[in-house]
């Protein structure tokens, strides 16, 4: 049996990552680049005014002066010819500086009739004018090879002239649902029926990977199970729940060794989740998880996530473990290494509270929980003690 730790790490040297694949801007966000990207132009890409108000020759403008309007020019128009002495233009935001001006005032230091514009201040040149590149330059690097996309980063990467990134592509997944006990959420529960939690927690967070996948509920029995992991094993991630450890109807390592499956480990010394199992087929990536739903979770946290990550060339793949604060013990007092449900709180660092449950299948206590803390084998944490902890807050 493997240390949690190891596992970790066991699971990470087996995955790899894909090939990169071009995503389009509004999808990218939470995906890792797999290139520089550089502005293929000026940004601005002209001298453009930064008001509304009239473009001049600011040598000509003190208060009272009055000067003729030449006309209107809107963002995407371009005045032909240049503004001359004892004139100016009205200019709207945006819109491309004319020749012959260096400077734009304000609409509302001007008053305008009859075509003569009245300019009650004085003015700088190069004053409300965003000057050509002066933001990015052409060729400038916008964002560097491993950077994963963030929302505030997409309008930089459109205003460089991208439609489109090359990143780490999102492998493919499969969720399996074993027991024939467990029903879709919504639908009328039968005698001795339980609503399926585990497929649709895990459904959510593949979705906060960018990951979709629509769970499959397989009964155990062999030749359902073997058919339907057969199918699943098209994907190159297959994340199966539950039919993992040791009863008459844990028939799942069976079956994956009878489709090719190379069984890599089974059983981490951990609680929850010491059934897990993990194989590997050619570059496929096999996840057996045990049934109950904090230890699905955990799963993910611990082990799937990081693998997909890893494979989407993601650089921040591995599992944040902190440290933390314990406001109250922790006396899990387990020959395995305990991951306890924990609120975990921000106060000048982070503090530690465990959270009262009654095992791996209390799903209220996980909904009110926003951690794991980790505690040695046979060991506990007083109160003020420091810990690690995993959290997905």
């Amino acid at each position: 049996m493997i240390t949690f730790e190891e596992a970790i790490s066991t699971v990470l040297k087996s995955a790899r990552p894909l090939p990169p694949e071009a995503v389009r801007l509004e999808e990218s966000v939470g995906r890792a680049l797999a290139e520089d990207v550089r502005s293929a132009l000026d940004m601005p890409p002209f001298d453009k005014s930064a008001v509304d108000g009239y473009a001049v020759r600011a040598a000509e403008i003190k208060p009272g002066v009055e000067l003729g309007n030449l006309g209107l020019i809107q963002a995407g128009d371009v005045l032909q010819g240049k503004v001359p002495a004892g004139a100016c233009v009205k200019i709207m935001t945006g819109a491309p500086v004319p020749f012959g001006a260096d400077a734009v005032v304000m609409v509302e230091e001007t008053s305008e009739k009859d075509g003569l514009v009245r300019f009650s201040t004085g003015i700088k040149k190069g004053a409300n004018i965003a000057r050509r590149a002066e933001d990015i330059k052409k060729g400038q690097l916008i964002l560097k090879r491993g950077t994963v996309i963030e929302i505030s980063q997409i309008a930089a990467l459109a205003a460089a002239g991208r439609g489109a990134v090359k990143c780490g592509a999102l492998p493919s997944v499969s969720l399996v649902n074993t027991g024939g006990e467990i029903i879709p959420p919504g639908r009328p529960l039968g005698k001795n029926q339980i609503y399926n939690s585990n497929g649709p927690m895990l459904a959510a967070l593949l979705k906060t990977d960018g990951v979709h996948a629509a769970p499959v509920i397989v009964r155990d029995e062999a030749k359902l199970m073997k058919a339907a992991l057969a199918r699943a094993l098209k994907a190159e991630v297959v994340l199966i729940s539950g039919g993992v450890s040791m009863g008459d109807y844990d028939l799942v390592p069976g079956i994956l060794k009878t489709l090719g499956v190379k069984k890599v480990f089974h059983k981490v010394r951990v609680r929850p989740g010491k059934p897990m199992f993990f194989g590997v087929k050619g570059r496929k990536l096999i996840f057996g998880i045990p049934g109950n739903p904090v230890a699905n979770f955990l799963a993910y946290l611990a082990y799937i996530r990081p693998a997909i990550r890893k494979m989407a060339g993601r650089p921040d793949f591995a599992p944040a473990i902190l440290d933390g604060t314990c406001a109250g013990a922790f006396e899990p007092r387990t020959p395995r290494r305990a991951l306890v449900l924990s609120r975990v709180a921000a106060k000048s660092g982070y503090s530690l509270a465990a959270v009262s449950n009654n095992g791996s299948a209390d799903i209220l206590a996980l909904a009110e929980a926003s951690g794991f803390t980790l505690v040695k084998e046979n060991g506990s944490i007083k109160k003020g003690g420091r810990a690690k902890f995993i959290t997905w807050k």
